[in-house]
């Protein structure tokens, strides 16, 4: 349940025609929403009055990368979106101050300082548009790696993405009387198919929570529910950080096709901070329809082939896949995905699968207060409502987190590397004026949420609140908020585990596409995923090929709907 008041567009969530074929949708709404999907998108708008396309992008359309096996499939690792991230910085000289970080950065690169003068450790580096001093940045990132690029703008194959992945970029430089040195690295997105979405968007909460108690008694595996800020969970993304397809689409929108919605906006050009997009560029209702057609796009099929010995074959590696451990995270059933291989669960893939973009923190229970104090300690943070609204909007790869510089005024050197996981502790999110709690409870029990279930409570005056071994006395004020208690875990390492259902047709495979075939993807399972791999690894040759020959079955629906000529 969505904690916040929300608009009426993100209501239809739970309407009847997203419930992931189509059921009660009209043919009309899903042959628009398809138009809109396949649609190159123009670079201005009239009917909104706004910019339309861009002006950062990394398709005109949402089919140019949604296209292997049909309308709305996985996409090439020339498709891939990417990142631009800070792995380590060192500034020495006179006496710091948190505007000479700033322009330190700026100067490396411009898109990690933020429209309001912060600056992230990371940025969304989009493959077209901008200033020609944006274009120039950017062609500046790309001719620092190893590898070879597109012309689409990511890496033109998977051997190409693990040249990326492997090429630091390093910075060096004299910034005035400071000395100025920066690690930073690309990281990479592959496109991810949207056959059977609907059907994902239907498995509830209930069942998450029921795969993740499951996983608790495997001494290997520690899958965990996606928490989000406001009570739900996440089935969408990489990171498994967007909660529902209609919100997947609001956010895809704006950051793959640069296109403004009501709620999401486009990405800025770093160079052009001033600018401003005058409306928004594609409509709740457009974003209504494309939902209902990506909803209604069929989920994959397994293609058995007709030779009976290899038949045999691939039944004997579908229990093979389960007898080595592959079934434990690549679940065949979930709810109303049927054939999904996927328990949409968040694991720990290991040091290879770092990437900059963390997943949401796990938050294993929330709590409402009536009123809170400006004096809690600085370990947890403050958010206001309209603040945690931009945070998602911008975290679509996950989160982005700023750079805290404070601490270095007056010294003469500075140092900042990112914290690759989260500790045990205590957030807040306190809420605004165009923010309201829905209802008196956090998340409904027959939900299944690990979120309790606790009364807004008016006798807050005089408590304490024990925080990382401190006491902080809540003043009593008007406001409310939500206390989260969060687990720590290796959040730049987590990843949901991706649906296996049509994996035949949508190579290259792992996060960022950095792996061609299939043997290579079990072979790069590292973190979590590495016992089983190891026991995939120790099997006869004729096992591990059954293993590849059941995969291979998992084919692209056959009814996929074909691109327009």
């Amino acid at each position: 349940m969505n904690l916040f008041r929300v608009s009426p567009l993100m209501c239809l969530i739970a309407s009847c025609f997203l419930t992931g074929t189509g059921h009660s949708a009209s043919p009309e709404m899903i042959n628009q929403g398809r138009a809109l999907f396949e649609r190159e998108w123009p670079a201005t708008n009239p009917s909104l009055g706004s910019d339309g396309l861009g002006p950062l992008f990394n398709g005109k359309s949402c089919i140019a990368c949604h296209n292997q096996g049909g309308v709305g499939g996985a996409g090439e690792a020339k498709f891939n979106a990417m990142t631009f991230g800070i792995e380590e910085m060192h500034i020495t000289g006179g006496g710091i101050i948190p505007d000479i970080i700033t322009s330190a950065v700026r100067e490396f690169s411009p898109g990690f300082v933020n429209v309001n003068g912060g600056v992230a450790d990371t940025f969304a580096v989009q493959h077209h548009g901008g200033t020609a001093k944006f274009r120039q940045a950017r062609k500046l990132l790309t001719e620092n790696s190893l590898a070879k690029f597109s012309e689409a703008g990511g890496p033109v194959s998977a051997s190409e993405v693990q040249y990326a992945n492997a090429t630091p970029i390093l910075y060096n430089a004299q910034h005035g009387e400071y000395n100025v040195s920066i690690r930073a690295r690309l990281f990479q997105r592959n496109t991810t198919p949207l056959f059977g979405v609907g059907l994902i968007d239907r498995v509830n909460g209930k069942t998450l929570d029921a795969l993740a108690r499951m996983q608790e008694r495997n001494p290997e595996i520690s899958g965990r529910v996606a928490t989000l800020s406001d009570g739900r969970f996440g089935r969408f993304g990489w990171r498994g950080n967007i909660a529902t397809l209609l919100e997947f689409n609001d956010n895809a929108c704006a950051a793959e096709v640069g296109l403004q919605t009501s709620r999401i906006p486009q990405p800025a050009d770093p160079t052009l901070a001033e600018y401003r997009n005058p409306a928004p560029d594609i409509s709740d209702a457009q974003i209504q329809a494309m939902t209902v057609f990506v909803a209604s796009l069929p989920a994959p099929e397994r293609k058995l082939p007709n030779d009976q010995a290899v038949r045999d074959l691939v039944v004997r590696g579908e229990k093979v896949f389960a007898a080595v451990g592959c079934a434990a995270c690549h679940v065949p059933n979930v709810g109303p995905a049927k054939g999904l291989y996927s328990d949409l669960l968040l694991h720990d893939m290991g040091k290879d699968s770092f990437d900059l973009n963390p997943a949401e923190p796990y938050i294993y229970q929330v709590q409402p207060f009536e009123n809170y104090s400006t004096s809690i300690p600085n370990r947890s943070r403050i958010m206001t409502g309209s603040e945690s609204r931009s945070a998602a909007a911008s975290g679509y790869y996950g989160r982005r987190r700023l750079i805290q510089m404070a601490a270095a005024a007056g010294r003469t050197s500075y140092t900042y590397t990112p914290r690759t996981g989260t500790r045990d502790s205590i957030g807040y999110i306190v809420q605004d004026s165009n923010w309201r709690f829905a209802e008196r409870y956090i998340v409904e029990k027959n939900d299944g949420s690990l979120l309790q279930k606790v009364s807004f409570s008016s006798e807050d005056d005089d408590k304490t609140d024990k925080l990382r071994g401190k006491k902080t006395t809540v003043i009593a004020t008007q406001n409310r908020g939500l206390r989260l208690f969060m687990k720590g875990t290796n959040v730049a390492q987590e990843w949901r585990t991706p649906p296996l259902w049509g994996v035949r047709d949508s190579a290259p495979y792992m996060h960022d596409g950095r792996a061609e075939t299939l043997l290579e993807a079990i072979m790069m399972h590292e973190g979590e995923g590495a016992p089983t791999r190891d026991r995939f690894l120790n099997l006869s040759v004729r096992d591990r090929r059954a293993v590849v020959a059941f995969l291979n079955t998992m084919v692209a629906p056959q009814n996929a709907p074909e691109p327009a000529s």
